[in-house]
């Protein structure tokens, strides 16, 4: 609490921290008000520093789609200090159904298409592969390793296509759209090169789409149909949620070699 009361005390202008939004081991996100504008505030905790996470790269990758208005704009970093503040999009996170008629799997095909197309900024680090390497280094020699060699081999294999490589968002779950008039991807820590299969795949998890849905996301996606073969997703479904345990994971281990936070 200390740190946080220290962290906020260094942000200039005028800020009020209001709600909690989350808390996790990684960071805290607060609603806030920054220079009469109300915003968002993500505060890092210790833990940050040792992922593999540039927030440098997310800035330069937020301003780089930022003329596609998808994104919610920078208002304040410090990277330093583990701050970042954006604009505040109010919206609802979307549920794809019969019911709803005012948005639909097309339209976010398609605006994840134009993410796709974008290229990525200059000197950003390669966040996704140095992260692989991260927890490679954390699960060394433990019982997690076989989990983790599994998990490469089975990416390398699905790498192996040739595809071209695209700005991923990489993280791409239920909390990480907003609906509002269009969609908006919030939470670029873990943006960078990837392939295209893995944000497609993240989608279809996420939200547990049918095939005729996947038919759906493809049209408005558009281009190269065997991205959305249904076989194929599912391979980069298993890689995902083995990802996503390693995730977990190598946090706890991180986690565990963290000096004590003294009140």
């Amino acid at each position: 609490m200390v740190q946080l009361t220290e962290k906020i005390k260094s942000i200039p202008g005028e800020f009020t921290l209001e709600q909690s939004l989350a808390s996790g081991d990684i960071s805290q996100v607060f609603l806030c008000t920054f220079n009469n504008t109300k915003a968002v505030v993500r505060i890092d905790c210790p833990a940050a520093s040792i992922l593999s996470i540039d927030r440098s790269s997310e800035v330069k990758i937020l301003n780089g789609v930022k003329y596609l208005e998808l994104a919610p704009e920078v208002l304040y970093q410090n990277k330093s200090n583990g701050i970042l503040i954006w604009e505040f999009i109010p919206g609802e996170h979307p549920l794809f159904n019969p019911d709803r008629k005012d948005y639909c799997l097309q339209s976010l095909g398609r605006e994840l298409s134009l993410i796709h197309n974008t290229p990525i900024p200059s000197n950003c680090s390669d966040v996704f592969y140095n992260a692989m390497d991260l927890y490679e280094n954390l699960l060394k020699k433990t019982s997690y390793e076989l989990m983790y060699k599994k998990a490469v081999s089975l990416f390398k294999d699905l790498c192996c296509d040739d595809r071209n490589k695209v700005l991923s968002h990489n993280d791409l779950n239920p909390g990480n759209l907003l609906w509002n008039k269009k969609f908006y991807f919030l939470d670029w820590e873990y943006a960078g090169l990837n392939h295209p299969c893995f944000d497609i795949a993240s989608l279809v998890n996420a939200y547990k789409l049918d095939p005729a849905q996947v038919h759906e996301l493809s049209i408005g996606y558009g281009g190269d149909q065997e991205l959305f073969v249904i076989e194929r997703l599912n391979e980069w479904i298993e890689f995902i949620l083995s990802l996503n345990e390693i995730w977990k994971i190598s946090v706890n281990v991180i986690l565990e070699e963290l000096p004590a936070e003294s009140d």
